[in-house]
């Protein structure tokens, strides 16, 4: 991401109008960030591989301080990690791990470096907190840290008080510690670089204020917390590994096509608040997106703008328009709009059969190859769908069963799109 200019609103303001703050200490934050220059941190933990769609929601809170001329910090939870933060969780999560949590860490790490400017005066920090907390003793938490944090306090948090009125479950030591835990991160970023914001997801409210009071009962200093909502659709689901409905940044585990294809069949009431929050479109150019949407529904304007904005940011420009002409192959477009990019998306999207490039150079009898990719059911039904008008070879109606797919039907010098009804596709490629 380019280094923008400082944007002129209070950031405050900026997530207020976006949809990105939900809760805030009443600790004078938006004075503090008119004042000047702040640091602020947000925490990420190495308990999966990949980082989800949700969890971009405190990256872009992130990311508009920034904009606003503040210093983002990135913390990977490689020693948090160790523990797993239990908050929303009805049961103890299993642990992972170091060497699992290592190369967690590495990979959302790499993730991260792709949302915030890591150049200019206030360019951004990305630390691993198993650095601090990994040269940690036992006497040194108990007796510089430990002894700040109420035991009545932290049996109040509602994340405790829930585990404990169960009674098939408890909570165990290691994860009724993990509040003290993440706030000795706010204490040495705050020690080592004037950290006085913290950002969190909603559900990390309690986490996020035993930081702040560490920090008022070891210095006697006022810093903030604020949390960013989470994001649920106008059916009330939201996102989340445990909800069944994660989008993972990684592309091995969530393809740039099956993203790019959840946002275009985005509810028409979520389309508007989505754009605010997972995109930099300016609220004016939003609002107009919605009134049009509003006036032809059908055209899904916002969908596709907001699906291709989302798949740039998460997987880059060049990504987005290939999966862009993918997808409007295969929903009427046609083949005209396809390119050579497109065609790895394309393969992750319909069913895909490899070819030999010399079977194909000689000639591939069509009847042979709809049976084999299982288009059809038998040579005598793809005769059948022929003589009918019902098979299209790169969107071409094909009429003569006799004649073989060959280079001269090619795409790109190796692709072949068979269509056998209105949309059920199958690609040959030639390797």
């Amino acid at each position: 991401m380019s280094k923008r200019t400082p944007d002129s609103k209070n950031v405050i303001t900026v997530l207020k109008e976006r949809g990105l703050l939900s809760q805030i200490t009443e600790s004078g934050l938006p004075e503090a960030a008119a004042d000047g220059r702040l640091y602020v941190y947000c925490g990420f933990d190495a308990t999966a591989p990949s980082l989800h769609v949700g969890n971009l929601v405190p990256v872009m809170a992130l990311a508009h301080f920034q904009r606003c001329g503040h210093h983002p910090i990135l913390v990977v939870g490689g020693g948090t990690s160790m523990i797993g933060d239990p908050s929303g969780k009805s049961v103890e999560r299993p642990l992972l791990s170091p060497e699992e949590i290592r190369e967690n860490a590495e990979r959302i790490r790499q993730q991260l470096s792709g949302y915030l400017s890591f150049e200019g005066d206030n360019a951004a920090i990305m630390v691993n907190n198993a650095d601090w907390l990994g040269k940690m003793t036992l006497f040194e938490y108990l007796r510089d840290i430990g002894k700040h944090f109420s035991v009545n306090a932290m049996m109040a948090k509602d994340f405790v008080r829930n585990r404990l009125e169960d009674p098939d479950q408890s909570i165990s030591y290691t994860e009724f510690s993990y509040m003290i835990i993440q706030a000795i991160d706010y204490l040495h970023l705050y020690e080592t670089y004037n950290c006085t914001v913290q950002v969190g997801g909603h559900d990390q409210w309690g986490n996020l204020i035993s930081g702040v009071e560490l920090i008022r009962r070891k210095h006697e200093a006022h810093v903030h917390a604020l949390t960013a909502p989470l994001i649920t659709t106008a059916s009330g689901a939201k996102f989340g590994k445990s909800e069944g409905n994660a989008l993972f940044l990684n592309p091995e585990m969530t393809t740039p096509y099956t993203l790019y294809q959840y946002w275009i069949n985005t509810d028409d009431r979520d389309v508007g608040h989505y754009l605010k929050i997972f995109t930099f479109l300016p609220l004016e150019e939003i609002a107009a997106i919605e009134h049009e949407q509003a006036e032809h529904p059908e055209q899904r304007i916002g969908q596709r703008l907001l699906a291709f904005e989302i798949t740039k940011l998460i997987h880059g420009e060049a990504t987005a328009q290939a999966v862009r002409g993918a997808s409007n192959v295969l929903f009427g477009a046609g083949v005209a709009e396809l390119t050579p990019e497109a065609l790895p998306h394309l393969a992750s999207a319909v069913p895909t059969t490899t070819v030999s490039a010399s079977a194909l150079a000689e000639g591939l009898p069509v009847l042979d190859m709809l049976v084999a990719t299982g288009a059809q059911p038998s040579k005598g039904a793809a005769r059948r769908l022929i003589q009918q008008g019902g098979l299209y070879v790169n969107d071409q109606r094909w009429t003569d069963a006799e004649r073989p797919l060959t280079t001269e039907t090619e795409l790109f010098g190796r692709a072949i799109l068979l269509r056998t009804g209105k949309n059920k596709y199958h690609l040959l490629l030639a390797e």
